[in-house]
């Protein structure tokens, strides 16, 4: 079972979207830059996307393609091509889109199933893991936060995620300076931690 989220945050000034994914019954996670579930579309452009792989994919590629070819810089105009390509060929697929404009600040859109994208004001989620995140958020947003504020509701939405499985982040952040990684969260796999755990162990007895 996949279990993947993605959600984002519109803070004073800045917008943050993070997106995961693992295989519960897999016992690690791997970390793939080619697969990360948030990318950079442009220069002050991110896009976050969950559902089945391959959908997210070529949601990914293909919004990617019209943003180039389009010349889009704006999370609404990247809006319409995702939904565009979610209509298409990638049915199962989420996305939140952010950028960050000099005369409009950070703008942020969620895209899905057959209604049109949406204009998100403060916070949303899309996944598995959405019904976990929205009661965290509520409970924690306000207005005018700085980014390292924004970054620790996303962190408490990640702990609750890994409540139901496994997930590994990539967190991205948009301001007026671009779009760039912000973080990475990941979940180390079980053979590294039982290994560390071995070698804690080891050394702690040879001090004895």
């Amino acid at each position: 079972m996949i279990m993947d989220s993605v959600f984002g945050v519109v803070g004073g000034g800045f917008a943050v979207v993070a997106a995961g994914t693992s295989a519960q019954r897999s016992s690690y996670v791997f970390s793939n830059p080619d697969h990360d579930r948030v990318t950079r579309l442009g220069s002050h452009l991110l896009l976050g996307v969950s559902g089945v792989h391959g959908d997210c994919l070529r949601l990914r590629e293909e919004t990617r393609a019209s943003v180039s070819t389009d010349k889009i810089s704006s999370a609404a105009g990247a809006a319409d091509a995702a939904r565009g390509a979610v209509l298409a060929c990638a049915q199962s697929a989420n996305a939140m889109i952010a950028s960050y404009d000099m005369s409009e600040g950070p703008t942020m859109y969620a895209v899905g199933g057959t209604a049109p994208p949406h204009r998100v004001d403060k916070y949303g989620a899309a996944g598995c893991g959405a019904g976990l995140c929205t009661p965290v958020m509520d409970e924690h947003y306000r207005p005018g936060m700085t980014v390292k504020e924004a970054v620790a509701i996303v962190d408490r939405c990640i702990k609750q995620v890994r409540r139901i499985g496994l997930a590994s982040f990539v967190i991205m952040v948009v301001d007026k300076d671009g779009a760039r990684e912000y973080a990475r969260r990941i979940v180390k796999p079980k053979a590294d931690m039982e290994k560390k755990l071995s070698e804690r162990t080891c050394s702690v007895n040879s001090k004895q």
